[in-house]
């Protein structure tokens, strides 16, 4: 009997463990079927972009700019995974007017530029070398590949480190996208 009240206990224990693993199984769905989420990151989680901007709030805020930048980096990642640069770019081209503060320009350069390399390297290894051209005449002709503007003075680099007198330096976005694709018709003849 002196083991009664640990089986007991362990069984409590086990009891409430089971019961808080079944409440998170269950997902609340809406009238057409679809999960529901109470965030954010929720809904980014379930992929449900539209949802997710409906928790950004109006005007003008760090948190609002915060959010909107991460559903489009995680809106345009799922649209570039699903072989939809177009859609992707769009998605990242929509959100141009979010704060500096938030996402600098050389940032959100840099994501866009990755987002259309992403698109090259799928039609490169497909061989089909017409639309990676195509493809990277979308990139910026006059911005480097960490997203500074070429011969712009008083940028920061990644580390943070901001060089007031040296200028930014090529190659473009445009030029090295094109130069991997000349790398790739060379190498597949």
């Amino acid at each position: 009997m002196k083991n009664t009240p640990y089986y007991f206990t362990l069984f409590l224990l086990l009891s409430l463990y089971s019961c808080s693993i079944d409440e998170a199984k269950e997902v609340e769905l809406d009238k057409d079927g679809k999960a529901m989420c109470a965030s954010v990151d929720e809904c980014l989680a379930i992929y449900d972009f539209e949802r997710a901007r409906k928790f950004v709030d109006d005007g003008y805020s760090y948190e609002k700019d915060e959010n909107l930048k991460s559903i489009t980096i995680a809106e345009s990642k799922y649209w570039a995974d699903n072989g939809d640069i177009d859609k992707a770019l769009t998605v990242i081209d929509e959100s141009w007017g979010i704060g500096e503060s938030a996402w600098s320009e050389a940032d959100w350069q840099s994501w866009r530029y990755n987002i259309i390399d992403k698109g090259v390297a799928t039609f490169c290894d497909k061989s089909e070398f017409k639309q990676a051209k195509g493809l990277a005449l979308k990139a910026a002709d006059d911005i480097n590949v960490d997203g500074h503007k070429i011969g712009e003075t008083g940028w920061e680099d990644a580390n943070g480190v901001t060089h007031n007198g040296d200028k930014a330096k090529g190659p473009s976005m445009q030029d090295a996208l094109l130069k991997k694709i000349s790398k790739y018709e060379a190498l597949l003849k």
